[in-house]
């Protein structure tokens, strides 16, 4: 759900708490490809559908993006899908509850927050890179089409589309299981690296 810290001897949880049940970590990565290769289809039939409305008679010529922006591209997209999920944390990502965490060896990097927050904002917080880098890029995409934006800027911004879809498939997952079982006006957090609610 989180990235979380090594935890330490597991200890029984305090009265009123609850674990949040997670699937089997293959069964959770299947669901969460299946939903972050899924994301996208949406605005791209729209897409689609507004370029055959509306079909392209502009002359100005057709520039591809260059292979080697994929990887800052990629690297980007990351690093801004996590600073939307630390700006949700209580005071913005400022608490000293919230950390970056950074893995070179497995290439990753992730956001977590030490303590507890209300359902709706960890919703919010959980959810915000799918509408902030998705959402927000489909729309600007669909109302700049097809002359207020270049080829190249359509073409990047497909990019972002498709590279916060994966990894936005994970926290769609994750925002269902806590939906699913943590009722309104119940708090989600990590207790000794397990996810909970109370």
């Amino acid at each position: 759900m989180n990235p979380t810290p090594p935890a330490g001897i597991s200890q029984p949880l305090p009265e009123g708490w609850s674990l949040i049940h997670q699937p089997k970590p293959r069964r959770a990565l299947t669901a969460a490809i299946a939903a972050g290769l899924g994301l996208p289809v949406i605005p791209f039939m729209l897409i689609g559908l507004e370029s055959w409305l509306f079909p392209i008679t502009d002359t100005r010529p057709y520039v591809t993006i260059p292979v080697w922006t994929v990887v800052p591209v990629v690297l980007v997209s990351v690093v801004l899908h996590e600073l939307l999920h630390l700006f949700g944390h209580p005071g913005g990502g400022r608490s000293p509850r919230s950390q970056v965490l950074v893995w070179p060896r497995k290439l990753q990097i992730g956001v977590y927050y030490d303590g507890f927050m209300p359902r709706s904002r960890w919703l919010a917080m959980r959810l915000a890179p799918l509408f902030g880098l998705t959402v927000l890029s489909a729309l600007l995409l669909l109302a700049a089409y097809p002359f207020l934006i270049d080829f190249f800027w359509q073409q990047f911004i497909v990019m972002v589309i498709l590279v916060n879809s994966l990894g936005a498939g994970g926290d769609l997952v994750a925002a269902l299981i806590v939906a699913r079982q943590v009722p309104r006006g119940g708090e989600v957090g990590i207790w000794q690296g397990r996810a909970c609610w109370r």
